[in-house]
């Protein structure tokens, strides 16, 4: 029983604290934006982020129509070649942007922004839907912004995109919902409608129906206006996307015009032809909608879509289930190592050093499980040039995984170094006659040794992120002057003192 019952608190010891770097370098956002500056400040990853916001800034700003204006009309078909080469140019610039704290300090927020909206999903999934559309998003426009203007490239048109399509993803987003609310609402009571008599309460409907439609033709319209500014602007894979949403858009726009209209004639004769015609309209308009709403007409030029609410899945359960064994798993673990060692009576030092050990195996598993995903972390690259970036990253994130696997290592060998000094071996014996003037006749000096060990050991941990932790801790420290204590004990009965020899 002793035996299983440290196997088993070695698994969980193992499980816990996996749970617990996983809650605090994904969920503590002062310990993910420090693990960010620390990423950002490896020389591997600026490269590959330079790579990475030089390919986004040709791929949403024009750069060879823009280095065309600028040249002379002899100059102009210089305008290609001059922009291939200012690729290299601005990958060397990009390098020395992301060296720099202000970039840095910009990439970091923006990382630091997708992480508060992911945990903000977490925690609550409806709260986070109602206020930000239901997406978490990187925004990293303001880095390639910067990045255009240290070469001299205009990034306006960068923002003007982002406008027109911010004003997709929230203004209209919310018009659109606020025009189906009202069409699902007329809807339930038009085949209740007589011919030449309105309901007041239908007609509210309907004239709440007919404004919205009105407003929401004039948005998107002024939206379309917006597109088309920009459109010529913009390299062709985004025009493509951008022409695209502008077909929706006109579109939806032609369909919320019938509305209208059909709603205002309902409202000024609502005979039996007008009510009949006003379904079908209802219908049509109420599909495009629909068709708007559930999908994503294009991704903000400098903003990366990480996670939507409807992909959420299982995640919010696992890491509510994480967040809880981050909590219970470390109270549970000690639970069954002090269980094995009040079973073992008669043998408790072989116990304590057996907990010791399993303490050591569950360290060590973490230290291999960290170096095994490392190896394999390069599977994972797209292509050669950003491994060295990956495997920095990983260095760096499992630093924290590394350093509680240390933290509890310290443990399982203080436990056994407890057991073996109490052992009755020759070595054994020798080093409690050494330390007995010590352990029996300095006991101040002694448990304030402990305490600055057991302080030292604490200034190592990597955060301590619930009360489970805390809890366990208590218990070590507790520990820790219960052994100290019987050490003494065993030492004075060993070895008296001259002094009691003689009496």
């Amino acid at each position: 029983m002793v035996w299983a019952l440290v196997v088993l608190a070695s698994l969980v010891l193992v499980v816990s604290i996996i749970a617990n770097w996983v809650q605090r370098e994904v969920m503590d956002t002062n310990q993910f934006k420090n693990t960010t500056d620390q990423i950002l400040a490896d020389p591997d990853v600026q490269n590959a982020l330079a790579i990475y916001t030089v390919d986004q800034l040709y791929a949403n700003v024009d750069v060879q129509g823009q280095i065309q204006k600028e040249l002379p009309s002899a100059a102009k078909p210089l305008a290609l070649p001059v922009s291939a080469a200012t690729r290299q140019l601005a990958t060397d610039a990009a390098k020395r942007a992301l060296a720099s704290p202000q970039v840095q300090n910009l990439v970091s927020g923006a990382i630091a922004g997708a992480q508060a909206q992911f945990v903000a999903l977490i925690r609550d999934k409806g709260e986070f839907v109602k206020t930000t559309g239901g997406t978490v998003t990187l925004n990293y426009g303001s880095v390639i912004a910067d990045l255009a203007t240290r070469l001299g490239v205009s990034p306006e048109t960068i923002s003007k995109v982002q406008g027109a399509v911010q004003s997709f993803t929230t203004d209209l987003r919310q018009r659109l919902s606020a025009a189906k609310s009202r069409i699902s609402s007329v809807r339930g009571t038009i085949s209740k409608l007589k011919a030449g008599k309105l309901p007041q309460s239908t007609k509210q409907n309907l004239e709440a129906l007919n404004r919205s439609a009105t407003d929401l033709e004039a948005k998107l319209a002024d939206l379309e206006r917006t597109i088309k500014g920009v459109e010529g602007q913009v390299p062709s894979q985004l025009k493509g996307r951008l022409s695209a949403l502008e077909g929706r858009l006109a579109d939806a726009e032609a369909r919320a015009a019938a509305l209208r209209q059909r709603t205002a004639a309902v409202l000024k004769d609502p005979s039996k032809a007008n009510v009949t015609k006003l379904d079908p309209a209802l219908a049509a308009a109420e599909s495009r909608i629909n068709t708007l709403l559930h999908r994503q007409a294009i991704q903000t030029p400098g903003q990366l879509v990480l996670l939507r609410s409807s992909q959420l899945s299982g995640v919010q359960t696992l890491f509510e289930l994480l967040r809880n064994l981050g909590i219970v798993l470390p109270v549970l673990a000690l639970l069954l190592y002090l269980g094995a060692l009040y079973l073992a009576r008669g043998w408790r030092r072989e116990a304590l050093i057996a907990a010791g050990g399993g303490i050591v195996v569950a360290a060590v598993l973490i230290l291999l499980l960290r170096r095994l995903i490392g190896n394999g972390v390069d599977s994972v690259a797209a292509s050669d040039t950003v491994k060295p970036a990956i495997t920095a990253v990983w260095d760096i994130l499992s630093g924290g995984l590394r350093s509680r696997a240390l933290s509890v290592l310290a443990i399982g060998i203080a436990f056994i170094a407890g057991g073996m000094v109490a052992g009755p071996g020759r070595h054994e014996v020798a080093l409690r006659r050494f330390l007995a003037p010590f352990l029996r006749d300095h006991p101040v000096a002694v448990y304030a040794v402990v305490a600055v060990l057991f302080l030292l050991w604490l200034s190592f941990i990597p955060g301590i992120n619930n009360l489970g932790q805390v809890l366990v801790i208590v218990v070590l420290a507790a520990l820790a002057v219960v052994g100290i204590e019987i050490l003494r004990r065993q030492a004075a009965r060993e070895f008296p003192s001259p002094g009691d020899s003689a009496g």
